[in-house]
């Protein structure tokens, strides 16, 4: 079963920035020796003057720098200020407020670039300085009034502005940036203080808005904002929480306890590997859900406004009515109330408000969750997610590893139809397996990825076990469904599109960290024991050794059901063990040959690795047979069977039986849907994805699907549409670009569809050629034949057996005119690809015209028509084109009246036609159809120049006239619009006229046999019979299907009594095209009366007379 590859995208909203104001004021105060406690909401004044009374100036060389005093013992001050301010070398001092200067010594200093932009200084002084008191509960929110104080580089005073706080960042920024406010901070300012309307304070001046490099808004976990909020982080000046102290100087006095715990228990010992850092990121994130009655489940922190936080579990964790508390990373116990919970009846993930005045690290959702799934349906590597979470009665999260799975596997792999029932009743959209062990107490814990991003809530175990083993994989719900519930509540998270990049070497030393090491069993280790350290190898991938584990069980029990029917489980991962695989489950099947879980795997193996359908068949029907009736999943298999045998009624009957054992899941529907797309039952595709998408109205992938099938009901704008919202879920979904870029083809919109091409080729595999291809039929649209040719070549060099990429390379080598190359193509996809493609044979055929092999191309168009459905017009109208050629007008009239029944909107076979009927001299049913074709095809030269050649036949020559103006005007350096005029002005008898523009138009094209052939008519009739010969014999050098020109060789032969050479000729001629033997035709091609005059008595000869035709 082969999906469509297939995450909801939820932006921040930009918040109201208020404007600041800042006033310079002196610094006039007096000394005073107590801090001024402040325990209430203080004046403005008051605040100013607290201002003025603790912040300080830094010195450091040449550098300068705010700082603000904290703590004084005995005749020792503290100060606190910006690391950067202090970075550079050398002596530092401090200026205070009575302007006297202080040696100082660094104490403490954090990192600017990658830790926390916090500095403690020290200096000894006898005077008396004010200290400022420390806003030890935060109570943070979005619009509270702040002040901020500072020196201002090359300024003496200190400046203090007036503004708001207007973000507080779920996350700290590189340097421990979080609190975003409105007040102006001019450059010096950093390191000042940012107090709050009691004077407390808050934080740490440090980065004022408008930062030049983007890099400056990086979090400190690395992950980077988009743009849109980078853009919206810029409007605001940052400081660093008062509260990340602990983090820089956790041993000075003043720090309260209640930090120093809170630092620890966040702050776990870190190692520089890859283990360690997703370690230390889930210990911050990951909380506990206590019940008195229900055991514990987990959680996540997601998000933090103000003092509420927001965490994210699965609905199943708080369903049953009881006393619930949420533990903090630092032990501390926060009450659940029933309120407080956020559900949707489309996920079965929910939020849990709790409130705190302590700082909790937030975790980073991501955003690619299901286009991770993609990724490994591609298979290009392993998947690598970690499960963080509380298991029964521990009091410390556990971490644990594994690997994400194929989507459709999460489903074939469900053994117990009643626990997916309840699942989906709970709303619970099953979109990630993995093999991560997920114990009893972990539900609702973060899957992480190799950056540390959730991507999922857990929802524990499929249960499957085998004498007690548990050898399941562990399902979740993707992240998308905690931004649908982030967006319900109106709030705002950390989000992330950046998909892990991570090196072999460090997912190597994973496996040799103490966290994911698996422990070896002892020496005398029994089955159980050794089952249960396979069960743990093989959840790493390490299939190698599981089967030495394995081996080692059938060597002392050969008849273990357990150990070959997981031998077979480990084999089928591997491409050359998957004979070995089969027989592994076979031998299990000896043991137990009522095993329905058996024989279905074996069938999985048949299927997707051996590709052996017929027995793939009979096995599923075996674990249908042997099945309690409650694998739903096998019926899925038996319709996959049966969609590769091209059995599609039988196909349809297994999934709808599937269907109705399980009608509450999307993907049942989504299969039906492409059933029905390749059974041409679009309305019924469409009403299967409408049901696919209101039960899971969050993947992309059905809309992607929506999208196809709307189109091929020529609902162009609702396929856009669908495409649009499948890359709004999915801003990494490369089918949905892909597909949009189709329909941006389909609508002649070449250049949106250029750039969707190219996203998906970004995006998708490197061995997806289906862009490459798009994109080349793009180039040969925007007639950039070299790049369609590249792109094609490209297609044949990683997929050489494939039909149309030898199709479309054909198409454009044809367009190149190199003819032979394009056969040598056309006859390859006519090999390859399916015989009821009929694209190849009309290429063929048309080839096969252009090298004027017209009965080879005769031969196509006919086989085309007796394999296209009757009302396909397009061999009609190629087979029209051939007759033409071949002078056969009345039968290429027949084909373009054919072509035009049933297409009636063929700008081309208008053309044609009112050509053919040119020739045919019924200027009036010509001038029909050509009035038409430039009502189609308004920016056609040619429509524009046949008309003149029609109006001139009907003597309307200033209306002809206008005709060849108008071709010059739209292609100015073509030869046909001087080539028009001239043939207007000579049959007005203006020969002087018309030799001045066929003479301009052979200088625009020298080979423009058609203009020397008339030429030579005019020289004729003026006498100049040598001067005629060689233009007429130039004409069909350039062009031997000239026969007007052929013709009139042959009648000077014959008036020179060469009768014999001459009746030769025009047999020849007139062999090709009849028509000439007719004087009506000679004059429309423009003969002077001489020359008809010497022509009649050629044409008079027996000979001729009987190829003579009446019009």
């Amino acid at each position: 079963m082969k999906r469509f590859n297939i995450v909801a995208l939820a932006g921040l909203s930009s918040l109201l920035i208020l404007p600041s104001s800042y006033a310079e004021i002196p610094q006039k105060i007096a000394n005073q020796t107590n801090p001024i406690l402040a325990s209430n909401t203080l004046s403005p004044e008051k605040i100013r003057q607290l201002a003025q009374a603790v912040t300080v100036k830094v010195l450091s060389n040449n550098k300068g720098g705010s700082g603000v005093l904290i703590s004084k013992q005995g005749q020792t001050y503290t100060i606190l200020t910006n690391a950067h301010v202090i970075s550079t070398k050398g002596t530092h001092s401090i200026q205070t407020p009575d302007g006297k200067t202080h040696k100082a010594t660094v104490i403490s200093s954090g990192n600017s670039l990658s830790g926390n932009d916090l500095a403690v200084l020290q200096f000894q002084a006898q005077d008396n300085y004010q200290i400022v008191t420390l806003a030890t509960n935060s109570n943070l929110s979005e619009n509270q009034e702040v002040l901020a104080a500072g020196f201002p580089d090359h300024s003496k005073e200190l400046v203090i502005t007036n503004g708001k706080i207007s973000l507080l960042s779920p996350q700290p920024l590189i340097g421990g940036y979080q609190i975003g406010y409105t007040n102006e901070i001019r450059q010096g300012m950093s390191g000042g203080t940012l107090l709050n309307q009691e004077g407390k304070l808050i934080g740490i001046n440090g980065l004022n808005n408008n930062a030049i490099l983007n890099d400056t808004y990086t979090y400190e976990d690395g992950t980077v904002p988009n743009a849109e909020e980078i853009q919206r982080l810029k409007k605001f000046s940052f400081a660093v929480p008062i509260q990340t102290l602990a983090k820089v100087a956790p041993n000075l006095a003043i720090i309260p306890p209640e930090w120093r715990n809170q630092q620890q228990a966040e702050n776990p010992p870190v190692g520089n590997t890859l283990a360690d850092k997703i370690n230390n990121i889930a210990q911050k994130i990951t909380v506990k859900i206590d019940s008195r009655n229900n055991g514990n489940g987990s959680g996540v922190i997601i998000a933090r406004q103000g003092q509420t936080y927001y965490v994210a579990t699965a609905r199943h964790v708080v369903k049953n009515p009881d006393s619930y508390e949420i533990i903090t990373p630092d032990g501390k116990r926060y009450a659940v109330q029933p309120e407080n919970i956020i559900k949707s009846d489309l996920t079965h993930a929910v939020l849990i408000k709790f409130t705190s005045n302590e700082m909790y690290s937030v975790a980073t959702i991501s955003t690619y969750n299901q286009s991770a799934l993609d990724y490994i349906n591609q298979k290009p590597k392993t998947f690598w997610v970690f499960l963080s979470g509380f298991p029964e009665k521990s009091v410390k999260p556990q971490l644990t590893s594994g690997y994400l799975q194929e989507r459709e596997q999460l489903f074939t792999n469900t053994d117990n139809s009643e626990l997916l029932k309840n699942f989906l009743n709970d709303g619970y959209r099953l979109n990630l397996s993995y093999s991560n062990l997920s114990l009893p107490g972990t539900s609702g814990g973060p899957l992480l990825d190799a950056m540390g991003q959730v991507i999922g809530i857990n929802g524990g175990s499929d249960k499957e076990e085998i004498e007690k083993t548990n050898i399941g994989f562990g399902y979740g719900t993707p992240s998308s469904s905690i931004l649908g519930l982030a967006t319900q509540a109106g709030i705002k998270l950390v989000v992330s599109s950046e998909t892990p990049s991570i090196k072999d070497s460090e997912i190597n030393s994973l496996w040799k960290h103490p966290l994911f090491a698996v422990k070896s069993p002892p020496a005398n280790a029994n089955e159980d024991e050794l089952f249960k350290y396979a069960n743990e190898l093989w959840r790493i991938k390490k299939y190698s050794e599981t089967m030495v584990v394995l081996e080692q069980i059938l060597k002392v029990n050969k008849n273990s059901y357990k150990a070959h029917y997981v031998s077979g489980l480990v084999l089928s991962n591997k491409e050359d063990k998957y004979e070995k695989s089969l027989d592994a489950f076979e031998k299990a099947i000896a043991i137990k040959p009522y095993s329905s879980e058996a024989w279905k795997l074996k069938t999985d193996v048949l299927l997707n690795k051996l590709k052996k359908y017929p027995l793939a068949l009979a096995a599923v029907d075996k674990a249908i047979e042997y099945d309690t009736g409650e694998d739903f999943s096998l019926y899925l298999y038996r319709s996959a069977i049966l969609l590769q045998l091209q059995r599609y009624p039988e196909a349809l009957t297994a999934i709808n039986q599937a269907i109705n054992k399980i009608h509450e899941l999307e993907l049942n529907y989504f299969i039906r849907a492409n059933l029905y797309v390749i059974l041409r039952s679009y309305e019924k595709a469409l009403a299967d994805l409408n049901q696919a998408i209101k039960l899971q109205p969050n993947d992309a992938n059905n809309y992607v699907l929506r999208g196809i099938v709307r189109k091929e009901l020529n609902k162009y704008k609702e396929a856009l549409q669908d495409y649009n919202l499948a890359i709004k879920l999915q801003p990494n979904n490369g089918n949905a670009y892909y597909w949009r870029g189709d329909i941006f083809y389909v609508l002649n919109k070449y250049q949106e569809a250029f750039k969707d091409a190219n996203t998906a080729l970004k995006i998708l595999p490197s061995n997806d050629i289906r862009p490459l291809i798009l994109r080349g039929n793009i180039s040969i649209k925007l007639n950039d034949y070299q790049a369609a040719l590249a792109d094609y070549n490209q297609v044949i060099k990683l997929d050489p057996n494939n039909g149309n990429a030898y199709y479309w390379r054909a198409e454009v080598l044809h367009l190149l005119n190199n003819y032979q190359e394009a056969l040598a193509d056309s006859n390859q996809a006519l090999k390859l690809l399916s015989q009821n493609d009929t694209r190849p044979l009309i290429l063929r055929g048309i080839i096969h015209k252009n090298l004027k092999n017209y009965q080879a191309a005769l031969a196509d168009f006919n086989n085309a028509l007796k394999t296209l459905p009757p009302d396909d017009s397009r061999p009609y109208y190629w087979r029209g084109n051939v007759y033409y050629w071949l002078r056969d007008y009345q039968a290429a009239l027949a084909d373009y009246n054919q072509a035009i029944k049933l297409q009636a909107d063929d700008a081309n076979a208008y053309y044609w036609r009112g050509v053919v009927r040119y020739f045919l001299i019924d200027y009036q049913a010509a001038l029909t159809d050509l009035n038409q074709a430039i009502k189609l095809q308004p920016n056609n030269f040619r429509n524009y120049y046949w008309r003149g050649f029609i109006r001139n036949g009907l003597k309307d020559y200033q209306s002809a006239l206008a005709d060849c103006n108008q071709t010059i005007k739209l292609q100015p350096n073509d030869a046909a619009g001087y080539y028009c005029r001239g043939v207007v002005y000579q049959k007005q008898g203006n020969d002087n006229a018309a030799l001045s523009e066929y003479a301009q138009a052979l200088a625009k094209d020298k080979k423009f046999g058609a203009a020397n052939a008339k030429i030579g008519y005019i020289k004729y009739e003026r006498g100049d019979v040598a001067g005629a010969i060689q233009e007429w014999q130039k004409a069909i050098q350039i062009d031997s299907d000239l026969t007007g020109p052929q013709l009139a060789l042959a009648v000077v032969l014959h008036s020179r009594g060469e009768q014999q050479k001459a009746l030769s000729m025009a047999q020849a001629t007139l062999g090709v095209d009849k028509y000439l033997a007719d004087v009506e035709v000679l004059k429309q091609t423009l003969w002077g009366t001489k020359l008809i005059a010497e022509g009649e008595k050629l044409l008079a000869h027996p000979n001729i007379q009987v190829l003579r035709v009446k019009k």
